[in-house]
């Protein structure tokens, strides 16, 4: 088993462990916020978590760039190299936070008519915002070297130490609120110290981890003098970012444009449940970017399409193992979690389905892309986020949310479905476009002639019936089972990437089980 595989195991067990443990915290957290909080501070929170987003654009796409740059010194152990990128990072990083700050202030001027409709304090709004901003700032400050352990594809630690503390301080707050008749000040209180708890913890693994790790006494200045490709690959990487800050930020705003900071709290039940699938591919395959940049700089073009479709088959049968079950119990669960009243329509759900699907599915092209420093077409994230916020903004003014995600739905599969994998296979790969949509074409097939089969078959489930977590958990264990078993079989017996997905894992516990 190669050291790239084993760090891939690592960080998805340890990724894993904290999932389900986040799992059933976050079920219970929603519940008692919609509690004791109210569906108004719960969609401020989404809000005030999106404009904060808008002002992280100035980061400009400088992570992404520097875990490009630290590859290769961390392969050949260059210490010297390694300390001059993360204070180069660092010397960037601190000037994008002042911008930010000052930014963060200008906005806040606007804030009574940003949330003219919201039906809470005028206070709140400043209050969660500036906790978030603070969060946010320790990152650009001091957390900025966490960059290094990703880049080494020890992604777990930060994991056990960001999730560790979101973990702990969120089990007080849930304990305290139901006794205390300020539930909103512990709410921002135990956020602001978990921040601090986790940046204090997270720089102590990093001494531990990297005693050589210093950004001191090295000018940043220079440094970006002597690596002057690191801000042309930024620049490139932060036009990419434009539209992703759209879809992540600007659309969700364009949502409580078009609706109420209600709706929005409840469309957050539905994208909390199915954004657990997406937490599951990013467990499973999140540190698969740092070993495809090392695939891709090994040249081997049968390993590099072998472990291409691994990938894209893989993640396709997962995803839509998760997305299937959810779409047939997502809504029963909601009625016995929170009522019916926060039930929102199927056709919402269908299209949040439909817009997860291809932002789960997108990130094995991404990684793709990223290893081969491939950001140079500028071009399709400008018209793509210009094409986004136009259309969503009329076809949300049209059909409120349904609108505006249609929109997302359609702007992705044109520059995400079709336009990244093209320019990946015919500039990157040197491939001609049939080699990946023609396979891609007839998986898609499947996956639609699959739900027609689930569509008809669950219809025959009386759903009115599950009314207890008891009822809900037997339905919820024969329907998951049922699509599983029939995903994989499908997956397996038609797709190559699956068969040599099973073989890699046959493989792996095998050599687990002969070491014992």
């Amino acid at each position: 088993m190669s050291e790239r595989t084993k760090k891939s195991i690592l960080n998805a067990q340890v990724s894993l462990f904290y999932y389900f443990i986040q799992l059933i915290l976050g079920f219970w957290a929603r519940k008692v916020f919609f509690e004791y909080l109210g569906s108004e501070i719960l969609g401020l929170d989404t809000t005030a978590s999106n404009l904060l987003g808008m002002l992280n654009l100035a980061e400009m796409g400088i992570g992404t760039s520097v875990a490009y740059f630290l590859y290769k010194p961390l392969f050949e152990e260059d210490t010297q190299t390694i300390n001059k990128i993360v204070a180069l990072q660092g010397w960037i990083y601190k000037r994008i936070a002042f911008v930010i700050i000052i930014s963060a202030v200008i906005m806040m001027c606007f804030f009574p008519k940003i949330f003219a409709k919201a039906d809470v304090p005028v206070w709140c709004p400043y209050a969660t915002f500036s906790v978030m901003l603070y969060s946010s700032l320790l990152g650009y400050f001091i957390n900025f070297k966490q960059i290094v352990l990703y880049a080494d594809q020890k992604g777990y630690k930060v994991s056990k130490v960001t999730q560790g503390a979101n973990i702990v301080f969120k089990i007080i707050v849930l304990l305290i609120m139901p006794y205390t008749d300020y539930p909103f000040f512990w709410y921002l209180g135990m956020n602001f110290l978990g921040s601090t708890f986790g940046c204090i913890w997270l720089n102590h693994i990093l001494k531990k981890e990297y005693p050589w790790l210093s950004a001191k006494n090295i000018d940043g200045h220079k440094v970006l003098k002597e690596m002057p490709d690191v801000m042309k690959k930024t620049g490139q990487v932060f036009v990419h970012n434009v539209s992703g800050m759209i879809f992540m930020q600007v659309c969700p705003l364009l949502m409580y444009k078009f609706t109420s900071l209600t709706v929005i709290a409840y469309y957050g039940n539905y994208l909390l449940i199915v954004g657990k699938v997406s937490a599951i591919l990013t467990m499973a395959f999140g540190s698969t970017g740092a070993a495809i940049g090392n695939l891709l700089a090994s040249g081997d073009k049968i390993r590099i399409n072998k472990v291409f479709w691994e990938l894209i088959d893989s993640r396709l049968c997962i995803s839509w193992i998760g997305l299937f079950s959810i779409y047939f119990l997502i809504q029963p669960f909601i009625t016995i979690w929170l009522g019916e009243q926060y039930l929102l329509s199927n056709t919402i759900l269908g299209l949040l389905i439909l817009q997860q699907a291809i932002n789960m599915n997108r990130t094995t092209v991404d990684s793709f892309l990223s290893g081969n420093g491939q950001f140079r077409d500028i071009w399709a994230p400008i018209t793509e986020g210009i094409f986004l916020f136009l259309c969503a903004y009329i076809l949300g003014s049209l059909w409120d949310i349904e609108g505006v995600l249609l929109s997302i739905i359609v702007a992705q599969s044109i520059f995400i479905g079709i336009w990244k994998p093209y320019y990946l296979f015919c500039k990157g790969l040197k491939q001609s476009w049939k080699n990946y949509f023609i396979p891609f074409t007839k998986r898609c097939i499947l996956i639609a002639l699959s739900f027609i089969t689930y569509y008809l078959l669950f219809n025959m489930y009386n759903f009115s019936q599950i009314d207890t977590y008891f009822s809900w958990s037997i339905h919820a264990l024969i329907i998951s089972l049922i699509i599983t078993i029939s995903q994989y079989l499908l997956f397996q017996a038609t797709t190559s990437g699956m068969k040599d997905f099973t073989h890699r894992i046959k493989q792996i516990i095998t050599k687990k089980m002969n070491k014992r």
